[in-house]
């Protein structure tokens, strides 16, 4: 296929995707924060390596994203320093800054809550990723922008510390298979409602 081809492909996917996230959303959204912190203690008993001294990136969840703010909690009273990612413009990667219980958010022109500009700049070693659909070889389809794949492709050729990325969403969002050309990442894990996926590396 070629890129105008496959560019096609994951815009009518993540058509299709956004309805079915939708609907998963409104049947089991409330209950979700709560399992997925008990599935993000199964991904650790898997080999997931997080511990107290990890700095971990989380998002604030919009719309019908599995919401991860429980989870983030948790991980913070664990000890670990936790950070919330920040969009820098188009064609550029994400800044993460760092987030704690109590503090009071911005919104970013999307209208995504994001840490004040104070914070401190963190580097994560485990990054929290939503999603519209992945496939079982853990290829992501987002949202378009490219911010997270960019991202991701950039630390690991930047030759800086090791990234897992660990994708979090609900288990109908998995599909046969998601369009992806050079300019796609794969995960490394995937949490959902249902199960932890630990992906083959690449």
């Amino acid at each position: 296929m070629t890129l105008s081809q496959i560019d096609e492909a994951k815009r009518a996917l993540a058509k299709k995707m956004r309805n079915v996230r939708i609907g998963v959303h409104r049947k089991l959204g409330r209950d979700v924060a709560n399992i997925v912190c008990v599935q993000m203690q199964q991904a650790r008993e898997m080999g997931l390596a997080i511990n107290k001294e990890s700095i971990v990136s989380g998002y604030w969840p919009i719309r019908d994203e599995v919401d991860t703010r429980m989870l983030l909690r948790r991980l913070h009273e664990e000890g670990m320093r936790c950070a919330l990612p920040v969009t820098q413009g188009k064609n550029k990667g994400l800044l993460f800054r760092r987030w704690q219980p109590g503090d009071i958010l911005q919104e970013d022109r999307f209208s995504i809550a994001i840490p004040a500009s104070s914070q401190p700049v963190l580097i994560p070693e485990i990054m929290l990723v939503p999603l519209l659909a992945i496939d079982r070889e853990g290829n992501r389809l987002g949202y378009g922008g490219g911010y997270f794949d960019r991202t991701i492709l950039r630390r690991r050729q930047g030759g800086q510390a090791p990234l897992v990325t660990v994708g979090i969403a609900y288990e109908a969002q998995i599909v046969s298979h998601v369009p992806n050309d050079e300019r796609d990442i794969r995960l490394d894990w995937l949490i959902t409602e249902q199960n932890v996926y630990q992906f083959e590396p690449v």
